[in-house]
């Protein structure tokens, strides 16, 4: 199976091309222009770098959020397009799944011992994260918008933290030097890493892909942001006043 796999959920954008799970070839973009212009110009780079068509490919795989509402929905409409043209059917992937695959763990604690927190930074204490188990990547905390200090709450109660039988957890993404600091405030006496600087890479994008090798058709695609963008809230707080205070 051939898949054109991107990612334009977060500041830097990407696209690759991989079949039955290999790497044809792939591009990180971190440029400091909008993913409407960098986006499409790195897919016909990895095309022609392929040497392939777009009736060649089997599919697209495409993060579907949550990140930058922006960024997901540039994602989503070239993707779709794309995909309607050529006739193919699209597999939507998790950002934050996407981003725990698109991490190594290097430390001397196994995978089968470790939680993992994939955390993108959504600003004012809040993050886009999960909970998963290191090894099979099983959901212990659902995909959402949480604040920081609840999720760590949340995720000092999950069974396998109580009990051991995950000893350490590493925090990966944007979110993690929030998490830190919610942590610390929390006074966790848990082993924990972050690795601030890690991001979602097409290798991430594809695993997550492959895995599920769910097809859908291009136009059943939808955005996951997990949370209303900021000029939803406003209109919410212009129509209704008084909830205003309990929205932020």
């Amino acid at each position: 199976m051939r898949l054109l796999v991107c990612d334009t959920s977060n500041s830097n954008c990407s696209a690759g091309i991989f079949e039955d799970g290999k790497e044809i070839c792939y591009e990180l973009s971190f440029e400091k222009l909008t993913h409407s212009e960098t986006f499409m110009p790195l897919v016909n780079r990895m095309m022609v770098k392929a040497g392939l068509k777009h009736e060649d490919l089997d599919g697209y795989a495409v993060t579907v959020g949550p990140g930058s509402f922006t960024g997901i929905r540039i994602g989503l409409a070239a993707v779709k397009g794309m995909a309607l043209a050529a006739g193919k059917r699209c597999i939507a992937v998790s950002s934050t799944e996407a981003l725990a695959r698109s991490c190594e763990n290097v430390t001397m604690t196994p995978k089968s011992e470790t939680l993992i927190v994939p955390a993108i930074d959504a600003r004012n204490n809040r993050v886009f994260a999960q909970a998963a188990e290191d090894d099979t990547l099983r959901s212990l905390l659902p995909e959402d918008a949480y604040d920081a200090d609840e999720l760590v709450a949340k995720i000092e109660k999950i069974p396998e933290i109580v009990y051991g039988a995950r000893r350490q957890i590493i925090v990966v993404g944007s979110g993690a030097t929030v998490m830190n600091k919610s942590f610390e405030k929390a006074g966790s006496g848990l082993n924990i890493y972050y690795a601030p600087g890690a991001a979602i890479v097409p290798q991430g994008v594809a695993r997550a892909a492959f895995a599920s090798s769910e097809f859908i058709d291009a136009r059943d695609l939808k955005a996951s942001y997990c949370a209303v963008s900021q000029a939803e809230r406003l209109r919410k707080a212009e129509a209704d006043p008084k909830s205003s205070e309990t929205d932020k």
